[in-house]
């Protein structure tokens, strides 16, 4: 479809922006050396004298998740970010708390000012920002995002550990994916930062974290109320409500409720979710921080569209396949943590968490290729999780030298029960049984980390353990129509995994560094999977990264080469629901991301990631990674002080190269640009979202298999070429209202 003639100035617009952008960089270059690093990285100081720098009336506030150090240890030396200009009085806060100090290449925390550089209007837009992250929403918008990072195709979430404000994200188990990360109950005005920690070189990585580990800090961004009401194409509404009561923006409540008809059949959706945050100082040195929250969602899925089918007319790019598919998603969760008092060095902390969830889930990919009643599944899976960890740090002396220690421990109890039924196209009643099981998987973990630095080096070793225990009662195992003395099988199991973590660095300068990684990895099992008395297995991951930072006030920069072996792996082709067993697969690249902030108001976040997978055995490509991922964001913020006002421009881009598929295929090369403006006047601020502003017809999810959707045509098990389609341009306006 042919671009309007309007967006000849917009993409004019943005080439000049990454102009200016190429030819302030090399002029900020000295003053980026001269300023001070954001992240303490032990290069001059230990973190011992950091903390008797840093007066006890600046301590940060408490972090919002296990992974972030204690209130004291953020580095003094960290710049501040940088509100915008104001012109209304109030400020919006960009504050970045508890930033764990970086020690590998990769590591890269990612503020307010960059997510507010272009639309982000739904978890898959904030996942987005991520270097070398490719999201994918080819489900509708109450699934799970599947997602691809380093060489690795992590489906809904096997391969990358999410964490939202101290609450884990994966599911052990689930029936739709391992590791099913569902994070479509965030509010994106309410993610004050991301911390990503890519590949798996940290002690505090825990159960997923092969390709990295992804760390969401909430925060409002205002004082006060703030109304935000946003209309747009295809009947789309959506009301954001937040409440901050003082100046700390970790205490907050925020609701959400959107609704949208979608862009093409069964792609409607209606949502609602609260979040509320409270960070209390309960005296003498003791604090606390309380997090909770309720989300719900009805949506519907288009399922796939056969390329053969569009290229003969039979169905247009946008169809949907059998109106069945979709799905509903609750989830209800709390935490609880407790800062101790501080005693010398030593910083304690201890959190409980508990999540209660649920998942129904149809979908339909193959038609009637199995059964002439059709392949449609219905999936449900009920979990609840409890869990309870300890962080410990403090500083020891080791041959007249200061060392840092990392220390903690943790559990993780997970209730799950799930089913999984086939269904009649014509009239959705059951007419098989597939899976019905009752699981218990305990997860125990203890984790060490120490860093010594020495002269211009600093050396890092840690380990981890997590003990894993599983219970299953599956209530079909066995069952056999000719007998009906018996049905149902009970089984348990219980594994040790053992990880390796070390690394080193040399400071070049007091911004720039050299490191070298070596980590251990894993992802538990499903356990429908064990036998009775089967040792759990886990899938090992060793990885390992030479690469640079050079960190800056007005610029960033981390490159690195990265690797990762994978034992015993396999790829699951969830259209299917076939698992294919691989063996050894390593996976190799090279990744660059840079920060800067070259003049005021401009704020730009470019990234790329080339990688490459391989079965190590026959050198064959695993299918469906991302080889190629390019990502910039930017943005530009102007006070107008003629009428009183403060204006913002600002543009997301996205290019992912041609992914492997089965049989020697290939997907299309997709490029994506989103763009938005916003003025604001004193209370009042106004804001044009326009996503896929050239209206590419780009294809979100591609596959290769057999299928049968025509119940009248003849059975074929030929793979053919299957797509979701990508949304075409969307346009939506959005008031707010500061009071």
């Amino acid at each position: 479809m042919p671009s309007s003639p309007r967006v000849v100035p917009t993409v004019t617009m943005l080439l000049i922006a990454f102009a200016t952008l190429s030819t302030c960089l090399p002029s900020v270059m000295p003053a980026a050396q001269e300023g001070p690093r954001p992240e303490d990285t032990g290069h001059a100081a230990t973190e011992a004298t950091q903390q008797q720098k840093q007066p006890e009336t600046q301590q940060a506030p408490a972090p919002n998740e296990p992974g972030a150090p204690l209130p004291e240890q953020q580095s003094p030396e960290a710049p501040a970010a940088t509100p915008p200009t104001e012109a209304t009085g109030k400020q919006r806060s960009t504050v970045v708390r508890g930033t764990r100090p970086a020690q590998s290449a990769a590591e890269v925390t990612l503020g307010r000012d960059i997510l507010d550089t272009a639309p982000r209007m739904n978890a898959t837009d904030v996942l987005r920002v991520v270097p070398g992250l490719v999201a994918s929403q080819h489900s509708g918008e109450g699934k799970a995002q599947q997602l691809f990072l380093r060489g690795f195709d992590a489906l809904h979430g096997q391969d990358v550990e999410l964490n939202v404000g101290g609450l884990p994200v994966n599911e052990v188990s689930h029936i739709h994916a391992l590791g099913y990360a569902d994070t479509n109950f965030i509010i994106p005005e309410l993610v004050q930062s991301l911390e990503v920690t890519e590949g798996s070189y940290r002690a505090f990585q825990g159960d997923f974290a092969v390709a990295g580990t992804v760390r969401m800090d909430l925060g409002a961004r205002e004082k006060g109320v703030e109304f935000a009401g946003t209309l747009g194409q295809f009947n789309t509404r959506r009301l954001v409500v937040t409440v901050r009561p003082g100046e700390d923006p970790g205490t907050f409540a925020a609701a959400e409720i959107g609704e949208s008809d979608g862009f093409g059949p069964q792609r409607g959706y209606g949502r609602a979710t609260l979040l509320a945050q409270a960070d209390l100082d309960l005296g003498h040195g003791l604090s606390a921080r309380i997090l909770g929250g309720s989300y719900v969602t009805r949506f519907d899925s288009p399922g796939v569209v056969r390329e053969d089918d569009l290229e003969a007319g039979r169905r247009t790019f946008y169809s949907g396949s059998f109106d069945r598919q979709g799905g509903t998603v609750s989830r209800h969760q709390l935490l609880i943590g407790v800062d101790l008092p501080r005693e010398g060095t030593a910083r304690t902390r201890l959190e409980a968490f508990g999540i209660r969830s649920d998942l129904r889930l149809r979908n339909n990919f193959t038609g009637y290729r199995v059964d002439d009643r059709g392949d449609g599944l219905e999936q449900t899976h009920d979990g609840s999780t409890l869990g309870l960890r300890a962080e410990h740090r403090r500083q020891v002396t080791l041959f007249d030298r200061p060392v840092a220690l990392e220390l903690g421990l943790g559990g993780r109890r997970d209730g799950i029960h799930q089913t999984q039924h086939r269904y009649r196209e014509t009239d959705g009643t059951f007419f098989a049984g597939e899976v019905d099981a009752d699981i218990t998987q305990t997860d125990v973990w203890g984790y060490a980390e120490a860093r010594l630095p020495v002269g211009r080096w600093a050396f890092r070793l840690g380990g981890r353990a997590d003990a894993l225990g599983v219970e299953v009662f599956d209530a079909l195992a066995f069952r056999d129509p000719r007998y009906y003395d018996g049905q149902g099988y009970s089984r348990s199991a219980f594994g040790v995994h053992w990880g390796a973590k070390a690394g080193v660095e040399y400071a070049l300068t007091d911004t720039w560094a050299l490191f070298a990684s070596y980590g251990d990895g894993f992802r538990s099992p499903q356990a429908r999977s064990l036998a009775e008395g089967e040792q759990a297995p886990f899938v090992n991951v060793h990885g390992a990264e030479l690469g640079t930072r050079k960190d800056g006030e007005r610029l960033s920069i981390q490159a690195s080469a990265f690797g990762s072996q994978v034992s015993d792996d396999f790829f699951f082709d969830h259209t299917v629901g076939t698992t294919v067993f691989t063996g050894e697969t390593l996976r190799t690249g090279i990744s660059a991301s840079l920060q800067a902030r070259p003049l005021e108001g401009v704020t730009a976040a470019l990234s790329a990631t080339v990688a490459n997978a391989t079965v190590t055995k026959t050198d064959a490509k695993l299918p469906y990674f991302a080889p190629l991922v390019a990502r910039a964001d930017i943005g530009w913020e102007k006070p107008l002080p003629g009428i009183g006002s403060v204006l913002s421009l600002g543009t997301g881009l996205t290019l992912i190269g041609p992914r492997p598929l089965p049989y020697d295929e290939h997907s299309h090369t997709v490029f994506l640009a989103d763009v938005q403006a916003a003025l604001r006047r004193g209370a009042l601020a106004l804001r044009l979202d326009v996503k896929n502003l050239l209206n590419t017809r780009w294809r979100d999810g591609e596959f290769v298999y057999s299928s049968r959707f025509d119940p009248t045509a003849q059975p074929s098990l030929v793979p053919a070429r299957h797509f979701t389609a990508g949304a075409p341009r969307v346009a939506s306006l959005t008031l707010e209202v500061h009071l």
